[in-house]
């Protein structure tokens, strides 16, 4: 059930909280690690895409004479389309926010903890939940793009205005605190449509 994966969810959002109380994490250790869980929604997406039994809607990029093809070409588009996306994501990121004030080891350690919550998330829901039967792989490739584009525009607003006031640690918890609550709506969004399917 998505309420497992919505906790899981909730906890490892919680982890950067305990970053900026104990860890002086700065805003741009916040934003480098959100950034980073894009590469963990791509990455989970391919596998749907690979795994995705659906019934297929008409895609300019499926070749309808032979699917598994189109489904072959469309899953490397995705790859360089969302690849690039996220390199350009990533050095805006970088040029306006810096390098974290923190141990990068301590950040991968976090980001683990982000795949392994998605990693909850598709074992529950997309497989056990059998969401792979009733979403098609083409519907899943703009499926990344709806919840990182909402999510970033309001984290990197929040992460301005953050910067602006010089780093105040009650600010850098409430983003953590909107992030979350924007990720748990996306991703309660985005699975509760299955249960009526």
């Amino acid at each position: 059930m998505y309420k497992l994966s919505s906790l899981s969810l909730f906890m490892v959002n919680f982890i950067p909280v305990l970053g900026v109380l104990f860890l002086d994490w700065n805003i741009a250790a916040i934003m480098i690690l959100y950034w980073s869980e894009n590469l963990v929604i791509g990455f989970f997406n391919i596998i749907k895409m690979a795994r995705a039994r659906g019934r297929e809607k008409p895609l300019s990029l499926i070749n309808v004479h032979n699917p598994q093809r189109g489904r072959s070409y469309t899953i490397v588009f995705f790859i360089f389309h969302y690849g690039f996306f996220t390199l350009g994501h990533g050095v805006f990121v970088f040029s306006m926010f810096g390098k974290p004030d923190t141990n990068p080891f301590i950040l991968i350690f976090t980001l683990l903890f982000l795949f392994t919550s998605h990693y909850i998330s598709y074992q529950k829901n997309f497989i056990n939940n059998g969401e792979y039967l009733k979403v098609s792989f083409n519907q899943l490739f703009l499926q990344p793009y709806k919840r990182v584009v909402v999510m970033h525009i309001t984290i990197i607003a929040a992460g301005f205005f953050i910067q602006s006031q010089g780093n105040s640690r009650p600010a850098i918890l409430i983003l953590v605190g909107l992030k979350t609550i924007i990720d748990l709506i996306s991703h309660q969004i985005e699975h509760r449509k299955f249960q009526r399917v």
